[in-house]
């Protein structure tokens, strides 16, 4: 029985179950194999099972509780505007009381004082405040949807350009989401997928034969198919299991056509792979006297069950040692975050007996590995290098084991030590507080149930980081809607899609950067235009003041000053609010989540602004 966990684990590979003792309560989620749990979906076979949990007790349902719990949190624009809107409350009712007790002691007619508080009232709010950054959210979300973003939630835009921390799973967003042949490996030596373009075509097939014989092994001993092998082959649809899919292709970009091979050697017998036993194989005829049994599955079953060694056609016995060696090749490439198959054959006489293809699995001619990856995008590294010259630190948080994260962490170029590396088992007994002070450091969290996304996401923002965390699946969800930037990828579920604030219409990485980008460029300008906007008002406010001081009447009237504030102003907020990308932006260290929207040296300028400019309207008033 094979079962798709995507749903909770976040991984697309089918996961086998099987009957066995009972685990320990700690075992990871994806881990644990004697259970089936609701919401995820049976690929094939069947099973009976005895149900332990329904509803809202399943793990499914845990995820559901987790979401209902967790609280969207305010964006930190919200958060600034909300704080100046309390203090330009707070400085207006001062300048009134100050007006109203002026004016009470020196018995003023009580109509002017109103009309003057109200004046002053009017010309301190930005009444083209708003406006002016709703324009700008909405221009930067058109920028990010030009980069395969869909900002969801309009303020997020603007929190984009805060983001210190991105949490990302590596499987399509990293990577290219798609198992492919990465190494064949014999006794003779390494060949990488680049060497593979027509290599069972080649003229000079000399040192490679051990290498196409492995890949007509892994052609012939294979599930997958091609459905319409009569089109071009460009058009070819492959169905099977990802992996087997890659060693077709494999064989195929070799010049190796499974179509081809089965009309020329039939097939006798086939075994599919099992994890029992650990192997795929097939027994086809290939003479009139002969048959062959091609085998492919896990080296240390495969080089437990062989006798010799392929050494390009030639045949060697393989002794201890050489099996020594070949398991610890085999274990390099593992500790790479490769999954390694080894491929074996053996001969026999076309009138061999047998009751079960299993009994002839046996003394083999080992002929030598296949690796398989799933690659990273090309540009992976790029924009992970790009995040780290702006300051952003990028985390991988995974189902997967912990070395093969570590291995794509590795290629990226982040800190892969073991110490900067958390699995679930330690997540289950650490502490909030030592999580906290460990989410200073750690790049990589492996085998992650939804609950620890959680927990990661709130260690994280303890430490006062602006998150944007990366998911797909359902379990993603209670995370996504915690962080401050919720990002889900387009092929993802519409569970995640509904509670982010980013999805990404091409599940690249790269489109996060280019949206964190566009949302410090969206910052730059709005930081603008209050520069703008309330140097402009100030000078009204220290015009007025300065005409009362000198028993002068008021300069403007409060429907003059909202035409001021409204038409006059709006013409140079426009041209602020299409400011384009400014070179250097991501050069940039994140700004401080606590900074102010105004940081001294923009009240330096502003102070600079409107002392010129109430002084020269006051002398030409």
């Amino acid at each position: 029985m094979k079962v798709n966990e995507a749903s909770l684990t976040g991984e697309s590979q089918s996961v086998e179950k099987k009957v066995v003792d009972l685990l320990p309560e700690d075992t990871p989620l994806p881990e644990r194999n004697n259970m089936i749990f609701m919401g995820t979906i049976v690929e094939e076979g069947r099973a009976t099972a005895v149900i332990i949990a329904t509803g809202i007790n399943t793990q499914i349902g845990e995820v559901v509780s987790l979401l209902k719990e967790t609280k969207e949190r305010r964006t930190p624009l919200q958060k600034k505007i909300a704080s100046l809107s309390r203090w330009v409350g707070v400085f207006i009712l001062s300048i009134i009381f100050i007006i109203l007790i002026e004016g009470y002691f020196s018995q003023k007619d009580f109509a002017e004082i109103f009309v003057a508080s109200l004046a002053l009232a009017v010309s301190v709010i930005p009444e083209g405040l708003l406006p002016a950054i709703t324009v700008i959210l909405v221009l930067g979300m058109r920028r990010i949807f030009k980069t395969n973003g869909l900002v969801r939630k309009l303020s997020a835009t603007e929190t984009l350009g805060g983001v210190t921390v991105i949490c990302t799973d590596k499987t399509g967003t990293l990577t290219e989401g798609k198992m492919q042949v990465s190494h064949i490996l014999t006794s003779t030596r390494e060949l990488i997928s680049d060497g593979l373009n027509g290599l069972a075509k080649g003229e000079n097939a000399n040192g490679v034969e051990s290498h196409i014989a492995a890949l007509k092994i892994a052609t012939l001993a294979n599930d997958a198919f091609v459905e319409n092998p009569e089109a071009e082959l460009q058009e070819w649809i492959i169905r099977g299991r990802p992996t087997e899919r890659a060693l077709l292709l494999a064989g195929m970009q070799a010049g190796l056509n499974k179509h081809e091979l089965e009309k020329q050697y039939p097939i006798i017998d086939r075994i599919s792979f099992e994890s029992d036993y650990k192997y795929a194989a097939t027994f086809h005829h290939v003479g009139e006297h002969k048959n062959s049994l091609y085998v492919i599955g896990a080296p240390e079953e495969i080089i437990a069950r062989s006798i010799d060694l392929d050494i390009d056609g030639r045949k060697e016995k393989l002794g201890t040692s050489e099996s020594d060696k070949l398991m610890q090749k085999f274990e390099s490439l593992t500790q790479k975050g490769l999954r390694v198959l080894a491929c074996a054959h053996k001969d026999y006489d076309a009138g061999e007996k047998y009751q079960n293809l299993s009994d002839l699995v046996k003394d083999l001619t080992l002929v030598g590995f296949i690796a398989l990856k799933d690659p990273l995008r090309q540009d992976a590294k790029e924009y992970i290098d790009i995040t780290k010259k702006a300051g952003i630190r990028t985390v991988i948080v995974t189902g997967d084991h912990r070395l093969t994260a570590k291995a794509i962490a590795e290629e990226i170029g982040l800190d892969a030590r073991d110490e900067n590396i958390i699995d679930g088992k330690e997540l289950e007994t650490i502490s909030d507080d030592d999580l906290r002070e460990k989410a200073k450091y750690v790049s990589i969290y492996a085998r992650v149930s939804p609950r620890h996304k959680l927990r990661i996401v709130d260690a994280l923002q303890a430490n006062e980081e602006v998150v944007a965390m990366l998911g797909d699946g359902v379990n993603d969800a209670p995370a996504l809607k915690s962080a401050d930037i919720g990002v889900a990828v387009g092929s993802g579920t519409d569970v995640a899609k509904e509670v982010a604030d980013l999805v990404l219409l091409d599940d690249n990485f790269k489109t996060v950067v280019k949206a964190i980008e566009q949302g410090r460029v969206v910052f730059g300008n709005i930081r603008k235009v209050f520069v703008y906007l309330v140097a402009d008002d100030f000078s009204e406010l220290f015009l007025f003041l300065g005409s009362m001081a000198m028993g002068f009447p008021l300069p403007l009237l409060p429907a003059q000053i909202l035409w001021i504030n409204l038409v006059e102003d709006g013409l140079p907020d426009i041209a602020l609010t299409t400011e384009q990308e400014t070179k250097g932006v991501m050069d940039e260290k994140p700004r401080n989540p606590k900074e102010p929207i105004l940081n001294k040296p923009m009240k330096h300028w502003m102070a600079a602004i409107f002392l010129i400019t109430s002084i020269a309207a006051f002398l030409s008033f």
